[in-house]
């Protein structure tokens, strides 16, 4: 009877635990879809910390660290309060869950929906100061205008002030309403005082915003947006301005980024009625294809920046982002007034959800009456992360069209002091190109790509301009007459500089956008977007898929600074001062292999090489390269691309007796001059090693083919 006892007293522990809490795990998300899959690995040590405001007690602050499972669990109580997990050495937590919104899962509740838990890395500390200042950037959906009998204007974010205010009330929160209708991207970077909606104004404002949400691209597609079927020149006009608003947002979010490092900066996803609306019948062909694609634009502009943004996922809890016309999810949510003049905005309800989603991607958790749904513990708050596994350096560089580059070299080498390639441009095509990324690093697996440059200009740019971007084909720009598709628009990716004055030249409207809000830049900045390729959808599918970054794509990757001349005028007598450009690759890493061991070299009467070496348990398939003997004693290796002789990947093996296998290599195929021989192996589709030098250093692995 005693043992029965302790069994309910210690169950009755475990209950009290658990009540007002916010638990979750931190995990490797090793495919970045923000869900925590099988086999995804628990990480330990995480540090959760939870800041706010007690309904009863006060104050509270505290931080733990993840279990050995992962799991943690904070018991504030009832209150309000911001969740920040911090990422680990080496990660960068991964977007909030953008799967399908179609879920059956119960739980799935207006407004809540299904919880996408994000985070600010400095809201806590920001609000600790005691001074936080709010600025809610956009265009109408941010200024809550619509004619449905819609809340106060910026109402969800005079919501969200509130909730900051309750999590410290000792704090001065102040709401900048920034946002103005009808404003497109091109607006953020036109230099004006007529309002605070653009980065010249925003970085300007003392003291600094501590947090800026930002709601844009919807009204770009305003009257470019074909409706029924379109014309080939209605997609293609209509592509050129979602082009140029990624552009647009790339320069504001990294200017603001780099300009006011003590701010937190957060993106919605769009909902749109006519991508989404199966009742009235009035959603169009573009909308319900092309949605998808710009809510992915805006969730790796956010992540892809130097400090990742947080993205606030509100289209996936509108609609699910189908090709399927299906009604479900939070339906009839949007706005459709009787005489048909609005159907994109929320309605109140609408705002609502609105409001949770911006809240959550804060990490803003409430518990108790001050929640939503009044919840008393709110679990499954997770916190996933992509691990960076390596750091990929160019080891080519080009000039073009005119361009000159003194010290070019410098901008290949990550760790000479800051040494930098000067680049001088003109007002034409000219450019200067960094290629050469290395592509043999087989035990990677590709998740994401971070396309990064560190510059700084010397003399005075003053109206002809330059860019930075990244492309995986080096191919920067559609060709003439190109025909757009769902899948085939992406050349390139855009890291410094807009749209500019009067772009796309297909809609030029905007003369006094900026193309560089950042034009003379005296110390080294940091700059850095997401490397992405087209979209894939499979036949009878209603997703994309993206697909990542292979090896291949590596090695054809270009990054470029080019000329982007507006005034055509000589005398811009400025140099772009490169010190570095890299791409980051995120994703995990599968085990090396072993060297293939005890390598012996024969030959037969008649010339045939017997080359016998011991198998590697598990591998897959071998390989022979050749090198000239005379490079190898001069200290290098030539056995890769410029070999005397085509390694034989996949060789034919057989038998050679005692466990050992050997390959034949007749004469024809035999190098003519002296040469070394190594063997390689594949074990789980990764090459073993070619060999080792002296103190256990791998030999050059550049020249690995043998993909």
């Amino acid at each position: 009877m005693r043992a029965r006892i302790l069994a309910v007293a210690a169950l009755l522990v475990a209950v009290k635990a658990s009540a007002q809490s916010v638990s979750g795990t931190a995990y490797e998300d090793r495919n970045g879809n923000g869900l925590r899959d099988p086999g995804e690995p628990a990480i330990a040590g995480v540090s959760v910390e939870a800041y706010g405001t007690r309904d009863a007690g006060g104050a509270f602050d505290q931080a733990v660290t993840s279990a050995a499972d992962g799991t943690f669990v904070l018991s504030p109580g009832n209150g309000c309060f911001l969740i920040r997990a911090t990422d680990p050495a080496g990660y960068r937590q991964s977007l909030a869950r953008f799967d399908a919104v179609i879920d059956t899962t119960p739980g799935y509740t207006f407004p809540i929906g299904f919880p996408r838990f994000a985070k600010i890395d400095q809201g806590i500390d920001g609000l600790k100061t005691g001074g936080y200042r709010y600025t809610a950037m956009g265009d109408s959906i941010a200024a809550n205008f619509n004619i449905c009998a819609a809340p106060t204007s910026f109402w969800y974010s005079k919501q969200i002030q509130s909730r900051l205010q309750c999590v410290a009330p000792a704090a001065s929160v102040t709401l900048d309403q920034a946002a103005v209708s009808g404003q497109r991207t091109d607006d953020l970077l036109v230099d004006d005082n007529a309002d605070l909606n653009n980065v010249f104004r925003v970085i300007a404002l003392n003291p600094s915003p501590k947090l800026i949400t930002i709601s844009m691209i919807g009204n770009d597609l305003r009257d470019v947006d074909p409706s029924g079927t379109p014309t080939q020149d209605q997609i293609n006009r209509a592509v050129d301005e979602i082009l140029d608003s990624r552009q647009n947002l790339q320069e504001a979010i990294s200017v603001l980024t780099s300009q006011i490092p003590g701010t937190d900066i957060a993106l919605n996803t769009l909902y749109d009625n006519l991508a989404y609306n199966c009742y009235s019948g009035d959603s169009t062909a573009f909308h319900r294809q092309w949605l998808p694609i710009v809510d992915r634009v805006l969730r790796e502009l956010a992540w892809g920046q130097t400090r990742r943004a947080s993205i606030n996922e509100v289209a996936a809890d509108f609609a699910h982002e189908d090709q399927n016309v299906q009604c479900e999810g939070f339906d009839q949510m949007i706005c459709r007034d009787i005489f048909n003049l609005d159907d994109i905005h929320p309605n109140n309800n609408g705002y609502t959800i609105v409001r949770e989603k911006v809240w959550e991607a804060l990490g803003g958790a409430n518990l108790g009456p001050k929640d939503a749904l009044s919840r008393t513990s709110i679990s499954g708050a997770d916190a996933g992360y992509l691990k960076k596994v390596r750091r990929l350096l160019p080891t080519a560089t080009a000039t073009a069209s005119g361009a000159t580059a003194a010290n070019a070299a410098a901008a290949t080498d990550d760790a000479d002091g800051g040494a930098t390639a000067s680049i001088t441009l003109g007002v034409g095509q000219e450019e200067f190109r960094l290629s050469g990324f290395p592509d043999w690093f087989d035990e990677d697996q590709i998740i994401k790509v971070i396309a990064g440059v560190r510059y700084r200009t010397a003399g005075t740019v003053t109206d002809d301009f330059y860019r930075l971007e990244a492309s995986p084909t080096g191919t920067f720009r559609a060709p003439g007459g190109y025909a757009y598709t769902t899948t085939n628009w992406n050349f390139y990716t855009p890291i410094v500089g807009g749209g500019g004055p009067n772009a796309p030249a297909s809609n030029s409207d905007f003369p006094t956008e900026k193309l560089l809000a950042l034009p003379n830049v005296a110390s080294l900045r940091e700059v850095s977007a997401t490397l992405t390729k087209n979209p894939v959808l499979a036949p009878g599918a209603g997703e994309y898929d993206w697909p990542a970054l292979t090896h291949d794509d590596l090695a054809t990757t270009v990054v470029r600074v080019a000329s982007a001349p507006v005034a055509h005028t000589a005398g811009d007598a400025y140099t772009v001062e490169l010190d570095a450009a890299w791409l980051d690759v995120y994703g995990w890493q599968k085990a090396r292999p072993g060297e293939v061991q005890n390598l012996r070299v024969g030959k037969q009467s008649n010339g045939t090489l017997e080359v016998s070496f011991d198998p590697l348990p598990s591998a897959q398939r071998t390989n022979l390269y050749f090198g000239r003997l005379a490079t190898l004693r001069s200290g290098a290796y030539d056995h890769g691309r410029s070999a005397p002789a085509p390694a034989e990947c996949a060789a034919a093996t057989q038998s050679a007796g005692g466990g050992r296998l050997e390959i034949l290599v007749p004469p024809a195929q035999q190098p003519g001059v002296d040469s070394y021989i190594l063997v390689t192996s594949h074990v789980d589709d990764v090459e073993s090693p070619a060999g080792m030098r002296t103190g256990g250093i791998e030999i050059d692995r550049s020249q690995s083919v043998c993909k």
